[in-house]
C-alpha cells in the first residue's frame, strides 16, 4: 500500500500542467501515489499527461484514469478518491505545483503529530508576486 496518494484532476490545462507534473516529479518517493484524472480535457492537456505518467512511473506509482465526459471538478476529485490506495492522501489541483519536498514534510508531520487531519498554509502566485495565505484558525504543530 503507498503511503500518500496525491489525487490531481485535469481539464484543459495544458499551458499549466507541465510545472505541476515537475512538482510531482520532484516530490516523488516509491511509496507515493499519483492518481492522475483527466477530466475529458479538449486541448493538449492529455498528451502531457501520457508523457509525464511515463516519467512519473520511474520514481513513483501512478495511476492515469481518463473520464469519457466530463464531469467537473468534484466528479474528477471522487474518481481520484475511488482508485487511490494510499493511507494518506491529498489533493493537487491541474494549475497548481508544490515546493520541492513539500509531499516528504506533509507525511511527517502527519505521523510526527499523530492527526487524521491537516490543514497547511498556502503561497499564492500571481505573476511574479507571491502571498503567503495562513488559516486564520486552529493550532498549528498540534492535533
Amino acid at each position: 500500500m503507498p503511503k500518500l496518494s496525491v489525487i490531481v484532476p485535469f481539464y484543459n490545462v495544458q499551458q499549466y500542467a507541465p510545472d505541476t507534473l515537475r512538482s510531482l516529479l520532484l516530490n516523488a518517493r516509491p511509496d507515493f501515489e499519483f492518481v492522475l484524472v483527466d477530466d475529458r480535457s479538449k486541448d493538449g492537456t492529455p498528451a502531457v499527461l501520457e508523457r509525464a505518467a511515463e516519467e512519473l512511473s520511474k520514481v513513483a506509482e501512478v495511476r492515469l484514469i481518463r473520464h469519457e465526459e466530463n464531469g467537473g471538478l468534484a466528479t474528477a476529485r471522487n474518481t481520484g478518491l475511488d482508485a487511490a490506495r494510499g493511507e494518506y492522501l491529498t489533493f493537487l489541483d491541474g494549475d497548481d505545483w508544490l515546493a520541492r519536498g513539500y509531499l516528504t514534510d506533509l507525511v511527517t508531520a502527519i505521523e510526527e503529530l499523530g492527526c487524521d487531519f491537516v490543514r497547511v498554509d498556502h503561497v499564492q502566485a500571481t505573476a511574479r508576486a507571491r502571498t503567503l495565505v495562513r488559516h486564520p484558525h486552529g493550532l498549528r504543530g498540534r492535533c
